[in-house]
């Protein structure tokens, strides 16, 4: 009889943890789209764009007192979670049809790139005289602020803004205009923790909201400053950032499982269990902000804490209060111990994985 009831309990074990790998690879895999084939097909069937001819667009020039400007992105990198900014480099093409005196190119800036030298800068590579157009080609290498929203990492997507407009915000009469067929990012450029998106250019407006110390008592802003942005969405590769990030939150999952299977010795599995969710708090706290923790990060750890603390309580009463006389309480819980860790860890994950990794 004994011997039937240990083989019962074996084989619910056995299902159970049948149960779990197939529920995680599921959910890692091609449930989420995040197993390495499919993001290998992504990746091969998302190849940046083909640029068109632009020679009709700029044969056009244009009109007196706007200038038109262009982009060929080379490089994004130095992105830096907690310093909060990244890195760009690109090429900016401008055309001018006013007198050459007034061409404002030279001007030029990145709004939203704080000066730094040698980091940030506008160096001018050409200058040509194209009939009435004043054309200029400039490199420009620059660290942009951006303020990271993490609370879906690793699950995660931003659009990187780079503001072109001009330094003096008193210059007027120059309305911009972009060059969007011949924009574009190198074909040969990859972001291999990142997918990328096509550049997006646009002409819009910059509402200035200072007096800089003049009188103006009609409006609170001094100016409408004409800006040119420059928008590249990337999507964090979630398969090459989930298990890296999370390895120690997993290992304490097994453990806690192994700890519910085992009759005896239980202590060092939970130990075990601790130091492992505790070590990957601190490798996420170096890594990201701590608005992060907010998202799912946070509250993926909170689940393996609570997950923890319930395989705690159960080891206690298994040990010390379900002992001895009460041998038939003992057999009626245990089978149900491992199956409820495992359903309730599984369903809370669940529950916190942000909407847009199922679409």
């Amino acid at each position: 009889m004994a011997v039937s009831l240990a083989r019962k309990s074996l084989q619910r074990h056995l299902l159970a943890l049948m149960a779990l790998a197939l529920v995680l690879t599921l959910f890692s895999g091609d449930l989420l789209g995040l197993s390495p084939g499919a993001a290998g097909r992504k990746a091969a069937a998302e190849p940046l764009p083909v640029q068109i001819d632009p020679a009709r667009e700029l044969a056009r020039p244009p009109g007196p007192g706007v200038l038109q400007l262009g982009t060929y992105l080379t490089m994004i990198d130095d992105i830096d979670l907690l310093a909060n900014h990244f890195g760009a480099e690109f090429f900016l093409w401008t055309r001018w049809s006013g007198p050459a005196g007034k061409n404002p190119s030279d001007q030029l800036a990145v709004l939203n790139a704080p000066s730094n030298n040698d980091i940030d800068r506008f160096e001018l590579l050409e200058r040509r005289q194209l009939g009435d157009v004043n054309w200029s080609l400039y490199k420009v290498r620059c660290r942009v602020t951006m303020p990271w929203r993490l609370q879906n990492y690793p699950f995660d997507r931003h659009s990187l803004p780079i503001r072109i407009g001009l330094a003096n915000p008193f210059q007027q009469n120059v309305t911009f205009a972009v060059d969007q067929p011949g924009s574009s990012i190198d074909p040969e450029f990859l972001l291999y923790d990142w997918k990328i998106s096509a550049l997006q250019i646009d002409a819009s407006a910059w509402s200035l909201r200072s007096q800089f110390g003049l009188p103006n008592q009609d409006s609170d802003g001094i100016a409408i400053q004409p800006v040119v942005d420059l928008s590249l969405t990337i999507r964090r590769r979630s398969e090459l950032a989930l298990v890296s990030s999370f390895l120690g939150d997993f290992l304490a999952v097994v453990l806690c499982i192994l700890a519910l299977i085992i009759r005896h010795s239980r202590d060092d599995l939970i130990l075990g269990a601790i130091f492992s969710a505790a070590g990957n708090s601190v490798f996420l706290a170096q890594l990201l902000p701590v608005s992060a923790l907010s998202g799912f990060t946070g509250q993926i750890q909170i689940i393996i804490y609570l997950g923890i603390v319930y395989v705690v309580i159960a080891d206690e009463l298994l040990d010390r209060i379900f002992s001895g006389p009460t041998e038939i309480a003992v057999r009626v819980l245990r089978p149900l111990l491992l199956p409820s860790y495992v359903l309730a860890t599984v369903l809370a994950i669940y529950w916190i994985t942000p909407a847009n990794v199922f679409s």
